[in-house]
C-alpha cells in the first residue's frame, strides 16, 4: 500500500487554501503530493494518508482544497476517491479531521470548478 504521511512528507503545519497562502497550503498538497500519488496507483490499490504524525491540526480551508479539490477540479469522482484513500490516525482527537475530510469529499461536486493555479 502506498502511503503519504502529511506531517513528515509535506508539512508539520499544513494551513491555508491556495499557494498564495504559503508553502503548506491545501492547493500545494493536492497538486504536488496527493494527486500525483493517486495517479501512480494501480487499479484497486489503496492510498494510506496519515494525518496525525507530527501535525497539531488542520483548518477547514486546507482540508477542503487539499482533498475535496480532487473532486471539484474533476480529477476523481467522490465515491472513487473515498474508496481509494484510507485516512489513518492513532490520536483519537484526529477522528474529527477524518470525518471532515470524508464530509468535504462527499459534498464536493465533480468537475464543478476549472482549475487555475492560484499563485
Amino acid at each position: 500500500m502506498t502511503e503519504i504521511n502529511i506531517g513528515k512528507s509535506f508539512s508539520s503545519t499544513p494551513a491555508g487554501r491556495y499557494y498564495s497562502d504559503g508553502d503548506s497550503s491545501g492547493e500545494k498538497f493536492r497538486e504536488e503530493v496527493l494527486w500525483p500519488t493517486l495517479k501512480t496507483l494501480k487499479p484497486n490499490e489503496k492510498l494510506k494518508v496519515i494525518i496525525d504524525d507530527n501535525v497539531e491540526g488542520y483548518g477547514s480551508s486546507f482540508l477542503v482544497e487539499g482533498f475535496a479539490g480532487v473532486v471539484k477540479h474533476g480529477y476523481m469522482e467522490p465515491t472513487s476517491l473515498l474508496r481509494t484513500i484510507e485516512i489513518v490516525y492513532s490520536d483519537p482527537d484526529f477522528e474529527f479531521y477524518k470525518d471532515k475530510i470524508n464530509q468535504y469529499i462527499k459534498e464536493a461536486k465533480f468537475n464543478s470548478i476549472a482549475y487555475k493555479r492560484n499563485r
